[in-house]
This record gives C-alpha cells, structure tokens and sequence, in this order.
C-alpha cells in the first residue's frame, strides 16, 4: 500500500469519526426537542386540568412559574448542542476538505508515474526500432 493510500485511509478513517461524533450530537439534538414537545403537552394537560377545577387553578401559576424555569433551561441546552453541532459540522468539513486534497495528490502523482512510464516505454521502443533500422543497413 502506498503512501497516498494510507493517507487517504486515514483521512477516511478521521471522517467517519467526525460523522459518527455528530450524528450522536444529533440524536442528543433530537432527544431535547422530544423533550420539549413532550413538556408542552405536559402544560397543555394541566391547562385543561385547571380549567376544571377550582383546586388546580390555584396551583397552575406555581406550575406556571416552574415550567418556565424548565423551558428556558431545556431551550439553553438546546442553543449549546446546536453550537456543538455546528463546530462539529465544521469539523467535518474541514476533515471533508483533507481527504479531498489527499485524493487529489494521489490522483496527480498517479497521473505523473503513468507519463513517466509511458515515456520509458516509448524510448524503449525508440531504441529497438533505432537497433532494427541499425542491423537492416549494417
């Protein structure tokens, strides 16, 4: 395995890795926004709740109050994992863009060896025709 192959294995290995780590920050996106839908039902079933009773509708503005403190705290998370995922969409990229380069030098080096091969080869049939013309006059 050449040089460039291993490169270019590792560069592959490094991406895979970078798409694994955000597609777990992902799912984690995707639980908080679960979690979120989940806590406006929550609220909504105790809106109906207070609705029907004179006993619920004193405890709804505590219920209120902290279901607020818990929407702002699941709604920050939510802002940081996107920052995460953004620096990781990042990470891919740049990651995206080494492996390219090291495909592209590959492809360039290949492309060199096979010119440079194909000239060995056309003066190596340069020489035997220069030979055969040699023994026809001789």
């Amino acid at each position: 395995m050449s040089q460039f192959e291993q490169l270019i294995r590792l560069r592959t290995w490094e991406l895979d890795e970078k798409r694994r780590a955000m597609g777990v920050l992902l799912q984690e996106e995707a639980a908080f926004l679960a979690e979120s839908d989940a806590m406006q039902h929550e609220f909504d079933r105790e809106k109906q709740a207070a609705a029907g009773s004179l006993e619920a509708r004193r405890t709804l503005e505590a219920y209120m109050h902290h279901f607020k403190t818990r929407t702002k705290a699941l709604e920050e998370r939510i802002q940081a994992k996107r920052r995460e995922i953004d620096a990781a969409n990042e990470e891919v990229l740049d990651c995206y863009q080494e492996l390219r380069k090291a495909e592209a030098v590959m492809e360039e080096y290949k492309a060199r060896e096979a010119e440079r091969i194909g000239r060995l080869e056309q003066m190596e049939i340069d020489e035997i025709a220069l030979n055969m013309m040699k023994r026809r006059r001789g």
